[in-house]
């Protein structure tokens, strides 16, 4: 039987259950999707984790985009590195 993509990672094994939770969620409604439909479910995982006093480290959401954009096309994965990029400029202003 082939491994779990969250059986791949050592940070998930010490990762508390609820956002564990809230990425297999988040990377379930991703399949089959582009970038430009992302940002609501991105939104609804940050609500979900935000109600319960928490946020993805900046570890835990390099390897959510991991996960979410390993079946993406090149041109996807590039549109997703720009968006990391302009984020990253305005969290720096």
């Amino acid at each position: 039987m082939k491994e779990s993509i969250f059986e791949q990672y050592d940070v998930f094994k010490t990762m508390h259950p609820v956002k564990i939770q809230v990425m297999k969620e988040l990377a379930e409604g991703m399949k089959g999707k582009n970038m430009k439909d992302a940002a609501p479910l991105l939104m609804k995982a940050t609500s979900q984790l935000k109600s319960h006093n928490m946020s993805f480290t900046p570890e835990e959401t390099k390897i959510l985009l991991e996960i979410l954009t390993k079946d993406m096309s090149p041109q996807e994965k590039a549109k997703v590195e720009m968006m990391k990029n302009v984020v990253k400029k305005q969290g720096k202003k």
